[in-house]
């Protein structure tokens, strides 16, 4: 096949020609943001699921929606070593000079660069934005992480408010928040509500995310709904395989359609890695078994090298004998008991080991007592890696 007209798209946060599967959280997010630009509230959403089922992929397409509703939007994506008060402060005074572009700069937005002043100045080593204005001290700058957030996400309401221009947030990556920032994260939320203030949240993460909230779960869930992101089932999976090769006029085998659909568990950035080097692979159409399997290997290999590796990179010498503890069992969710008996170890000394993996997103608790990976396949992964 022309590799120049392949339209299979592999990549994080990549748009895939056929978005199967998720057309009920678009028409949450839909719904959600025509409401607030009505003038009403609801609850902000919260993604979470497995790395590669396309969170990031609804983020974005959700941006876009709020966009053509002519939301002031903005995209704020966190890391595990990020400082979520500086990645906020920067996220806000981009917000707030939006508006001021719009609005020349009214009383309340003015009132919010103030307290964005304040608030940046209280943040050890913190981002230095050239602020032609007065810091409204006492506001924003107690050094009280969850009080300060709030002071300055609820200044950015008031200012979209007096604007007459709702706001959407954009978190991706959440799980990486510090108890203390998502806590301060809920109350603005909260505040925000209470105030009728038109800024919203859509937010995305690791499953983590719903165990982080779990000690304030009854007040998270009034404030956001969560909903879970997982793998494509039955026809959504033969769409998002199916339809990109339908657009070239393309088709598959029943044969090719089922082993690729096995390959890949119906997991998006699976199929579209597949997807692309079986279209490569094939001579015709309809593209054959023969083509899926011949083009097996060098999917893997580029899933190995693009998707795996880096986490593996990233992990220390104690997390990896971890990892591969939990993989020679062979597939998750593990008991920890199961995970201390591989290694010959007794369960409680696997604690800091295992922290430091759910910090990094490599593993998630789906339940007291288990451990699951955060990425689909990746027990296969490691087999092949240090070959198990």
């Amino acid at each position: 096949m022309d590799e120049i007209k392949n339209p299979y798209r592999p990549g994080a946060g990549t748009p895939p020609v056929s978005l199967a599967g998720r057309d009920d959280q678009i028409k949450k997010a839909t719904t959600l943001l025509k409401i607030v630009q009505a003038g009403g509230s609801d609850r902000s959403l919260m993604l979470y699921g497995l790395r590669g089922v396309g969170k990031t992929v609804l983020l974005n397409h959700a941006e876009e929606i709020a966009a053509s509703l002519h939301f002031h939007v903005q995209h704020l994506e966190l890391s595990e070593k990020d400082d979520f008060r500086r990645e906020i402060a920067k996220t806000v005074r981009k917000a707030l000079l939006a508006i001021s572009l719009v609005d020349n700069l009214k009383e309340k937005a003015k009132r919010a660069l103030g307290i964005l002043k304040a608030f940046t100045l209280a943040i050890p080593d913190g981002p230095e934005f050239k602020l032609d204005i007065d810091a409204v001290l006492g506001t924003g700058d107690s050094g009280d992480l969850n009080s300060d957030i709030v002071d300055l996400l609820t200044a950015l309401g008031d200012a979209a408010k007096e604007a007459g221009r709702p706001v959407c947030l954009f978190i991706d990556e959440v799980q990486y928040l510090e108890e203390a920032a998502f806590a301060g994260l809920l109350a603005s939320v909260h505040r925000i509500n209470q105030k009728q203030f038109p800024v919203v949240f859509i937010c995305a993460g690791l499953p983590q995310i719903a165990a982080l909230s779990a000690d304030a779960k009854s007040y998270a869930e009034r404030l956001f709904e969560f909903l879970p992101i997982g793998r494509l089932i039955d026809t959504e999976a033969e769409t998002a395989l199916l339809g990109p090769a339908k657009t070239q006029g393309v088709n598959f085998t029943d044969e090719a359609k089922d082993f690729l659909l096995a390959e890949t568990e119906g997991y998006p950035y699976f199929i579209q890695e597949f997807g692309k080097h079986t279209w490569n692979a094939a001579k015709a159409s309809p593209i054959s078994l023969e083509d899926a399997t011949n083009a097996r290997d060098a999917a893997i290999v580029s899933l190995d090298d693009s998707f795996f590796k880096s986490r593996i990179d990233r992990s220390t010498d104690a997390e990896k004998e971890f990892m591969k503890a939990m993989a020679q069992i062979g597939t998750g969710p593990y008991k920890m008991g199961d995970v201390a008996k591989q290694k010959g170890v007794l369960v409680n000394s696997l604690g800091p080991v295992r922290a430091t993996l759910i910090g990094k997103g490599f593993v998630y608790a789906p339940s007291h007592g288990l451990i699951e990976f955060t990425v689909p396949q990746f027990d296969k992964f490691i087999r092949r890696h240090f070959k198990i």
